[in-house]
């Protein structure tokens, strides 16, 4: 039970699924079903005013590889915090920080990794138990290892078009085995007959909205797709996410850590829910065209959801 400032308590529920894997040497997965009703409260807030352009973020660190050893969602974390604008604000003496060492990377994305097996609720953890982990527990593990200032979850396409426009994502999805075969320009698609060969985590950190395409980096080497990078339609993203996938922002550490939408019945939550009601246009009347005296509430109570994070 979750228990707000006022005495209201709110029932929490995690939800947990393993996903078998179809194992292929040299092209492991690893990712499993985690959804914990707390992330809810650290949604990415979509900017609405936010014009979505086709942005690549810089990567800074090399393509990693995973090899036999199902650390994705640590790989991704590494790639996470090697793209800008993670990497430029880590300091340089972090002992945590990336590097431009493929070999020295992927030792830190193993420890990301190990970290994720003993948050997360599966039984063992590696070492010596290669048991996967999820991206929930790997954004746990980043900001534990001082790399981020915290995470936000996205649940919809047009959340992950919004954020990507602030940096790259982690995404968790099932991987099916026509995936493992990009064409010549990295593309993939759910081919007819392909099946779920397991849970994959990986880095999302492009974005074509003329092209409705999203840009990825796997964590399989050079070899994989373009130089280890491949590419997806936002068709494909949608269904992913609509099978239990989820998405998550880190947080760049100069960045103020995100806060907690107040649970229900929380009177900060209730006097936003009346500021932020939309007309017939979807307009929040916080934001409507007010005359006289009314403008100056209206002008207040923006100010005053901003600095609340309340939408």
């Amino acid at each position: 039970m979750l228990t707000a400032a006022n005495g209201v308590q709110v029932v929490r529920t995690i939800y947990v699924r393993h996903i078998p894997e179809d194992v292929i040497p040299g092209m492991r997965l690893g990712r499993h079903v985690r959804h914990d009703s707390e992330s809810l409260r650290y949604l990415h807030k979509r900017d609405p005013r936010r014009v979505i352009v086709a942005q690549l973020w810089p990567r800074l660190i090399p393509i990693l590889d995973q090899g036999d050893l199902g650390s994705c969602t640590g790989n991704m974390a590494e790639g996470n915090v090697g793209t800008s604008p993670l990497f430029d604000a880590i300091p340089g003496n972090l002992p945590a920080r990336p590097t431009t060492n493929a070999a020295g990377d992927e030792q830190q994305a193993v420890s990301l990794y190990s970290a994720a097996t003993k948050l997360d609720p599966y039984s063992g953890s590696y070492p010596p138990t290669d048991t996967g982990s999820d991206g929930l527990s790997v954004a746990k593990a980043a900001l534990a290892a001082g790399l981020i200032s915290g995470y936000t979850h996205i649940t919809s396409l047009a959340d992950m078009e919004d954020a990507l426009q602030l940096g790259p994502v982690g995404v968790g999805v099932n991987w099916y085995s026509s995936f493992d075969t990009p064409n010549s320009s990295g593309y993939v698609t759910i081919s007819s007959g392909a099946y779920v060969r397991g849970g994959h985590e990986f880095l999302v950190r492009g974005v074509d909205p003329s092209a409705q395409r999203f840009r990825a980096d796997n964590s399989w080497g050079l070899s994989y797709g373009v130089a280890g990078s491949f590419s997806f339609s936002y068709a494909t993203m949608e269904r992913l996410l609509s099978e239990q996938g989820d998405c998550t922002r880190f947080v760049p550490l100069n960045v103020p850590a995100p806060t907690p939408t107040p649970v229900p019945g929380d009177p900060d939550n209730a006097f936003a829910a009346v500021l932020l009601a939309q007309n017939a246009l979807g307009h929040a009347w916080v934001d409507q065209h007010h005359t006289g005296y009314v403008t100056k509430v209206a002008q207040a109570g923006r100010t005053w959801i901003d600095a609340k994070d309340l939408g």
